[in-house]
């Protein structure tokens, strides 16, 4: 193969670089080396070697980088063009560097290979976790096994920043931001075909890393926010004139404009007004901090939460007023998604009602306990490089437009039902059986964001960023081809982890509340043909025999009132039936009843 670095066959002499054909297609060379893309070699290298280089030591670490990757590019200098990361070299300068690193001696590289087999195991990279086997199980729960090396480019880019612990809550933050972006794209799911529509919530104790996911969500929407700012300017130029004008008979026009990216530090009124005017596109909304919703909307929750169940449905929302000032929208599919972040306290203030359906349309991921943990030597951080490949990625995933049926997903997620529904009828585990139906399309839609990503990642190796978007101008059809293929085994795996992930988060937060939700006397629902909303024949008295004892008496005031029922409180109430001639003690010691 020309370039290869036998300089007696190549006839290279000196000094001399030899030519690098640029005509050579990306496609004869591998992106990936034993299933592992050479992104994440590299990415793994800088991390071992101190990082990404800078200015000043640029070149130099380079040309170690090339040194070592030789070893696995079969020493082909035109292999190395196509994976060597460019840190704003030009062209020629690349191959200077590729040139001089294949002209050293021909050896192996220990750190490749140390590399290689660390990413091709099951080991965390990170060398400084230390666990044991329990530390490891409750790990694997909030990491739900997804492995950065089977992601597509921007979701595995949005792990790598993060940190592999925290791979299942940057997965479900970014889903909402991914399916907002595509917001052209309608999946069947069961028959019924629905938006990317995602409501998220990533819970943990303060300092336990959530912070780390916000510059992640900032990347992934940086497009839509930069677009948002020049209509705020608009916006801020009309407030100008409208003051200019307080006094004068004609007063400008507000002008509609549609920004996306809205705060939920809002009211119902202007919330309403801004969805009502994004153009049929997904509005997205992301807080840092949970208790914004809690603390804005406390008298209005019930409102937030009609709002959120109906744009994860994509159904019809109005709001009318009789006023004119007023805020009326008519929005014929709401689509909004949102991803807060939060304590398990902010948790259960912004979710108060558990019977009402809002709760089983989040989708929840928790941070691991890092309560012990030894604060990390190099914290990860989001690097130019990685928002560069989530920008890509974003900006892509806009061009798609239209309805997808994929068969393997949805049979996947039957299977997946089906299995749950065994196990809870085994176990007679009612909570987990319901749960089990929202949390299929919710998995079902985050999956498909994750095949998005890949087709988007497909294109760009081909076509590059240019080529990928004018091939999907060109042919509107294409990205549905190539997420038909995107159905792989490695995607269809991450649809069980993802399904057992919520499923397991949502009972982790909500199993006992919703139980109690369900039991108390409140509740006016129907549970085996019994009605459980009691009134006044449901009442203790009614419930006792003509002839019934103390224990009796006791046994269903439990049934009635709960564990809380003393035998003091027993015995006041059978003494206030006395005095009222409900009940006469008999010379038996048992209580008769009298009406």
């Amino acid at each position: 193969m020309k370039g290869e670095c036998e300089r007696s066959e190549n006839g290279v002499k000196g000094n001399e670089i030899p030519e690098i054909h640029e005509s050579v297609s990306p496609a004869l060379f591998p992106t990936d080396f034993k299933g592992l893309p050479y992104t994440e070699i590299i990415a793994e290298y800088w991390r071992r070697t101190g990082g990404e280089p800078t200015e000043g030591e640029r070149n130099k670490r380079l040309h170690k980088l090339a040194a070592n990757l030789r070893a696995i590019c079969d020493d082909s200098e035109e292999w190395l063009l196509e994976v060597m990361p460019r840190f704003g070299l030009s062209e020629q300068e690349i191959k200077s560097i590729i040139h001089s690193a294949c002209k050293e001696p021909t050896k192996g590289s220990r750190t490749m290979d140390q590399i290689v087999d660390a990413l091709t195991s099951n080991v965390d990279v990170n060398d400084n976790l230390n666990l044991n086997d329990n530390e490891n199980e409750e790990l694997s729960t909030f990491n739900s096994q997804l492995s950065t090396r089977k992601m597509p480019q921007g979701v595995r880019e949005s792990i790598a920043a993060v940190g592999p612990q925290l791979a299942m809550p940057v997965v479900t933050a970014i889903c909402p931001c991914i399916g907002a972006l595509a917001t052209g794209v309608t999946l069947d799911v069961h028959g019924q075909k629905k938006g990317l529509n995602l409501i998220a919530y990533i819970a943990g104790d303060f300092a336990s890393g959530k912070g780390n996911i916000d510059p992640v969500v900032d990347a992934w929407m940086s497009e839509v926010r930069a677009l948002d700012k020049m209509y705020q300017m608009q916006e801020d130029e009309w407030r100008a004139r409208k003051r200019a004008a307080k006094n004068k008979k004609e007063q400008p026009e507000e002008p509609k404009l549609p920004v996306r990216c809205l705060t939920l530090n809002n009211t119902v009124a202007n919330l309403a007004e801004r969805l009502a005017n994004t153009e049929g596109k997904h509005a997205f909304s992301f807080t840092p901090e949970a208790d914004t919703v809690a603390q804005k909307w406390k008298s209005s929750l019930s409102d937030f939460s009609v709002m959120l169940r109906q744009s994860y449905d994509g159904t019809k929302y109005e709001r009318e007023a009789r006023s004119a000032e007023a805020v009326n929208v008519h929005i014929e599919r709401l689509l909004w998604n949102v991803c807060m972040c939060g304590t398990p306290d902010a948790l259960y203030r912004v979710v108060n009602n558990y019977t009402d359906g809002f709760q089983s349309r989040i989708a929840i991921a928790r941070t691991p306990d890092n309560t012990f943990a030894p604060l990390e030597d190099k914290p990860y951080v989001l690097t130019e490089r990685q928002t560069e490949h989530i920008q890509q990625i974003a900006h892509l995933l806009p061009l798609m437009q239209g309805e997808i049926v994929l068969p393997k997903l949805e049979a996947k997620g039957r299977e997946w039902v089906e299995r749950i529904r065994i196990e809870t009828m085994m176990n007679d585990d009612k909570v987990r059986a319901r749960q089990r139906f929202r949390v299929c399309v919710t998995a079902q839609r985050m999956t498909c964001c994750l095949m998005l990503c890949k087709v988007c990642e497909t294109l760009i190796q081909k076509h590059g960023l240019s080529g990928a978007e004018s091939r999907l101008k060109q042919y509107p059809n294409l990205w549905k081809e190539m997420l038909l293929r995107a159905q792989t085994p490695q995607m269809l795996e991450a649809y069980d982890v993802i399904a057992d992930s919520l499923l397991e988060n949502a009972l982790h937060f909500f199993r006992d509340r919703i139980e109690n939700a369900f039991a108390s006397r409140d509740y006016a629902g129907y549970r085996n043909g019994e009605r459980l909303k009691r009134g006044k024949n449901d009442s203790i008295y009614n419930r006792l025999d003509m002839l019934f004892t103390f224990e009796q008496a006791t046994q269903h005031s439990i049934a009635i009132k709960g564990a809380g029922v003393t035998h003091n409180s027993v015995r006041q109430m059978l003494k206030n039936w006395g005095k009222q001639g409900l009940v006469v003690l008999t010379d038996e010691g048992k209580y008769r009843k009298m009406k």
